[in-house]
């Protein structure tokens, strides 16, 4: 058995025990799919993070709003379509360059959707070797900028989010220390008992554009 195997179905676990006592029950991602999962593997060419691949073998996980900001887990099926779509959109956008003769950023087929926000922002999983490898990071559908990680894995993101929900402290502490344009947030429910994160320093404006 793999760290991931364990700490996923763990921290998993922990949201969704807390989930349950303070929130409404939502509706549950659809049951993940080994062997698409094992053909996209196989088409991108790359092995997936071993997190990732837990995450997404992980069964019953709540498709609400429940990662900070405001994301909700998609099927693997809806990340699939999100990833062809966005590199369609890259493929037809061509080729660009910013004021400093640096290549503009365009989203990288080895980029993998896990969580979509109302807005239409995308939290993806790097599998690019390098530093970022399995990194969770934040896609802005308009910017098209790419920020320090969200969170460095898909377990440390959960392992944080199951801190944060059961210890009223923020999350996304991490993220704002390496300069990181989101503001650490602390989860709230309100009276209909959704789950909302608000920002745990309200003076601090984000960077990131609207």
């Amino acid at each position: 058995m793999t760290t991931a195997d364990h700490d996923i179905p763990t921290s998993w676990s922990r949201i969704d025990t807390w989930l349950t006592a303070h929130t409404r029950r939502g509706p549950a991602r659809p049951a993940p799919d080994a062997a698409r999962l094992d053909a996209f593997e196989a088409d991108l060419g790359l092995p997936l993070p071993a997190d990732l691949r837990a995450w997404w073998l992980l069964p019953g996980v709540s498709a609400s709003y429940w990662i900070p900001e405001a994301f909700a887990p998609v099927s693997l099926d809806e990340a699939l379509e999100t990833h062809g779509i966005w590199l369609l959109v890259a493929e037809q956008e061509g080729e660009s360059f910013d004021e400093n003769g640096q290549p503009e950023t365009r989203y990288l087929r080895e980029f993998m959707p896990i969580a979509l926000s109302p807005g239409g922002d995308g939290l993806v999983v790097d599998m690019r070797p390098g530093d970022t490898h399995g990194a969770v990071l934040l896609w802005d559908h308009e910017t098209w900028m790419l920020d320090v990680p969200q969170w460095a894995s898909v377990t440390s993101m959960l392992q944080d989010i199951a801190n944060a929900l059961e210890t009223g402290t923020p999350a996304l502490l991490s993220h704002a220390a390496l300069g990181g344009s989101q503001e650490s947030r602390t989860a709230t429910v309100d009276d209909a008992l959704d789950l909302t994160w608000q920002p745990a320093n309200p003076g601090r404006r984000s960077t990131r554009s609207a």
